[in-house]
């Protein structure tokens, strides 16, 4: 690979493990810097192997093709160490990654009251005892829509009002700073990997016309499908960018645009795309996308299953499991959330990133 290669690596202290590290290279362009891509993986350690697979085809077969000269990218490999290692969405330390990037700091000072109400009506306090967590257990269908909640509820005997099932996940799922062991808890303060990569982008970005922030993602969306999510700061979603590198029509056979308001998906706090938009100069050009690919499915028993999945995980994860082997139950089927096991999910995982990737880059080349 022609060009000058910067290598390094960031050192992830923890109390379990003291060899965690971040791999991260950058390729400067050969000749003018214009275009930097970004692309970042395993930001949820679970997701890094879907993210590891698409790298690795991007360095072998696509940029040795590319033309670099006024293109720049820099990689992080595995942002999450500590969970790539365990197979668990978020750090050491209970930290949904996702929600923990503010380069102010006004991120983790964010009340989220609705999410607050709603873990502490559906997340039990004991042992999991059943593979249908009480949430499940809550659950009524009332004309075709999904509803949580009503009745008595059995810790506070005290009676509870419903939730739609897109209510619940859009409260829920952009993040809280208060409690680790609620739903998609974003931390105090950044965590170590989050600080170095501000302090990259800080270094590398300013000289730059455009820069394109691409974070790979497995979960959300129709089984095998890459979703492109602008969800985020609107900062880091310049239009005009967007219009001229991806074109949906032509490239519909790789991937979609969704909405994050669209039924299912949800804004997020303090996720890693505003790092963009907070740190552009004036007249730069950026955009982040999370580039999603669908695991277990869109339909609505399947968003049902992703939640209960995700709500047993959480409590046995500070609770414990009645037995060893509804523990093991749980943990394979979180995985399989994020890593499934299925040969032509994961040819039709690398086929969409192919088609992605070649085609930006070499819009980009040709501006």
């Amino acid at each position: 690979m022609p060009g000058p290669v910067q290598v390094g690596e960031w050192k992830v202290p923890g109390a379990r493990d003291s060899d965690l590290t971040v791999d991260h290279f950058y390729l400067p362009p050969l000749e003018k810097k214009e275009t930097l891509f970004v692309v970042t993986s395993g930001i949820h350690g679970s997701e890094s192997y879907a993210g590891s697979a698409c790298m690795e085809m991007l360095f072998e077969e696509i940029l040795p093709k590319a033309d670099r000269r006024n293109v720049g990218l820099f990689f992080v490999h595995a942002m999450n160490p500590f969970g790539f290692r365990y197979h668990r969405r978020c750090t050491e330390t209970h930290v949904n990654l996702n929600r923990n990037f503010s380069v102010s700091g006004d991120v983790y000072a964010l009340q989220n009251p609705m999410s607050k109400l709603y873990c502490e009506r559906f997340l039990r306090r004991e042992p999991v005892s059943s593979p249908r967590s009480y949430l499940l257990e809550s659950m009524s269908t009332i004309d075709g829509q999904v509803w949580f909640g009503g009745g008595l509820d059995r810790v506070s005997e005290s009676l509870v009002e419903m939730v739609s099932l897109d209510a619940l996940v859009k409260a829920t799922a952009p993040g809280q700073f208060e409690n680790p062991a609620y739903f998609e808890y974003g931390g105090r303060e950044p965590e170590p990997q989050t600080r170095l990569f501000i302090e990259a982008m800080r270094e590398i970005m300013p000289d730059y016309r455009d820069v394109v922030g691409l974070d790979l993602h497995t979960g959300l969306g129709h089984r095998g499908r890459l979703h492109l999510l602008t969800g985020g700061a609107e900062s880091a979603a310049d239009k005009t960018l967007i219009a001229e590198l991806f074109r949906s029509d032509e490239d519909r056979a790789f991937y979609e645009f969704t909405a994050s308001d669209a039924e299912g998906f949800y804004e997020v706090h303090g996720c890693l795309n505003n790092v963009f938009g907070d740190l552009r100069r004036p007249g730069q050009r950026v955009c982040g996308l999370t580039l999603e690919y669908g695991t277990l499915g869109h339909s609505l028993e399947a968003q049902i299953d992703g939640l209960n999945r995700f709500v047993l995980d959480l409590q046995g994860l500070f609770h414990g499991f009645k037995s060893s082997e509804l523990a093991k139950k749980v943990d394979a089927e979180q995985f399989e959330r994020s890593y499934p096991d299925d040969d032509q999910w994961r040819r039709d995982v690398i086929a969409a990133a192919r088609g992605l990737f070649t085609n930006v880059l070499r819009r980009s080349a040709a501006r």
